[in-house]
């Protein structure tokens, strides 16, 4: 799926794009990630892990595992905020966890703990990658696992903007404006003639991509959720009349299907409501509210 709408300075879905294409390999234009190449090629996003002292439940953006050991990576786009506290009590993360929920190996140790950002800011005592454009890593000698280590420092210096795109275009934790930025292309593509319409499940799994796979349901609903409530709204407003909620599914009407040639128009609105930065309701175009 190409994303020909999404902007390319949305700071989220570059740090997310960057930092999970570490965890890919590409034969065809010779790249292997770091974490790949280190055995790390297992991985959860937003999923669910208990303190070995509390047993409180958080949820680390991305946690992995490899032959010497696991990981767990925060990823964050406030340049001001550090990630200290955060990645602290990740080394609390129980790793028996690892086997009970999901079927991994269980470490003896503590996880390795990064933090993924666009611009450096001290995170304490973890390693830090930097993966805007040119990749960087700060406190190397933080990572326990030797040869994770070596692949992540030799990996310095790497235009990330030359590597192979995973086409995601969301991620669960994203905010409304940034959903509605990743939804364009694929609403686009209900628009296209072929198409049957989509629920809003086959629209997550679109978006997510190979993220869909890697996701909890829980966090599947909750990204659902949020789309529902952006796609309610553009129904109601740019796109009123021409697309609509239907036998559980987003098709167009029967409108568009009698004027074809709206389509440009159709693309115009909805970089329209993608640019919007208020938030809206379906309540805001309803006429009995």
């Amino acid at each position: 799926m190409g994303l020909r709408c999404l902007p390319d300075n949305d700071n989220r879905i570059v740090l997310w794009r960057n930092t999970i294409k570490l965890f890919h390999k590409q034969i065809k234009v010779n790249y292997t990630g770091p974490f790949f190449a280190a055995g790390y090629k297992n991985y959860r996003i937003e999923s669910p892990l208990s303190e070995r002292d509390s047993g409180k439940e958080r949820s680390p953006d991305i946690f992995s595992y490899g032959p010497n050991g696991w990981l767990v990576i925060e990823l964050t786009c406030d340049d001001g905020e550090s990630q200290r506290k955060q990645l602290d009590d990740d080394k609390n993360l129980d790793p028996r966890d690892l086997s009970s929920q999901y079927g991994w190996p269980v470490f003896a140790t503590a996880p390795d703990t990064v933090s993924s950002r666009l611009l450096f800011n001290d995170d304490g005592d973890h390693c830090q990658i930097v993966v805007k454009d040119i990749f960087d890593i700060k406190k190397e000698q933080n990572i326990q696992d030797n040869l994770l280590r070596t692949e992540l420092t030799a990996m310095r210096g790497r235009d990330l903007t030359k590597l192979p795109e995973i086409p995601f275009s969301l991620v669960p934790e994203m905010k409304h404006y940034e959903i509605r930025r990743g939804l364009v292309d694929i609403v686009i593509q209900i628009f296209d003639p072929k198409s049957q319409g989509k629920t809003p499940n086959q629209i997550c799994e679109d978006a997510l991509d190979q993220l869909f796979k890697n996701t909890t349901s829980k966090s599947r609903e909750k990204l659902i959720r949020k789309i529902n409530t952006e796609m309610e709204v553009l129904i109601r407003s740019e796109l009123a009349g021409y697309l609509e909620f239907k036998d559980g599914k987003y098709r167009v009407t029967e409108k568009f299907k009698e004027y074809p040639k709206t389509r440009q128009v159709i693309a115009l609105k909805l970089q329209t409501w993608a640019r919007a930065t208020k938030q809206r309701t379906w309540a805001d175009f309803d006429e009995r509210a």
